[in-house]
């Protein structure tokens, strides 16, 4: 149990740190995006394209920040009446909870998966993107939270069973 929680747990943090860079990354395109917008609509001609790109990037940046806060714990939780619960049972409450997240993951990983390949054709109007690539957030995200699951659910896991666990 110890080796496959380490293995998960790893590969949860390794990706974790990388869409931290990922999520700066995206801000400070959106930023200079949103900046030249506004230049251009000012002292020049507005650019056609930079608002769309902004709405991409935020979309983008939205479903990857996301990750960031399902792996910390920072979406919201009232908590406060498992709280009075033994923490042995508390472990097995977030294991039923990160079994329900996984679920919802899931769902919504393979709805966005049915919204690629109906939107197969579709192209952006002003960047001639194809719709495709804005649409792939949604499964992606959604496999890194899967991701942060097991690793939660492994971390949980290891807890209940780890030698002296309080109960």
């Amino acid at each position: 149990m110890g080796q496959i929680n380490r293995v998960i747990t790893n590969l949860s943090n390794t990706i974790d740190r990388a869409m931290v860079g990922m999520v700066f990354l995206i801000v400070a395109a959106m930023v200079i995006v949103t900046t030249l917008q506004v230049v251009f609509r000012v002292a020049f001609n507005a650019l056609t394209w930079s608002e769309e790109l902004s709405r991409y990037l935020l979309v983008w940046g939205t479903f990857f920040g996301a990750t960031l806060a399902y792996k910390r714990g920072n979406h919201i939780a009232v908590t406060f009446i498992i709280d009075f619960f033994p923490i042995r049972l508390r472990v097995w409450f977030n294991v039923l909870t990160y079994l329900l997240s996984l679920a919802f993951f899931v769902i919504v990983a393979q709805q966005g998966l049915n919204m690629i390949t109906m939107q197969v054709f579709q192209v952006s109007p002003a960047l001639q993107m194809p719709m495709r690539y804005v649409y792939w957030s949604i499964p992606l995200s959604c496999a890194i939270m899967i991701l942060h699951t097991f690793a939660g659910i492994s971390d949980e896991l290891h807890k209940a069973f780890a030698k002296g666990a309080a109960s």
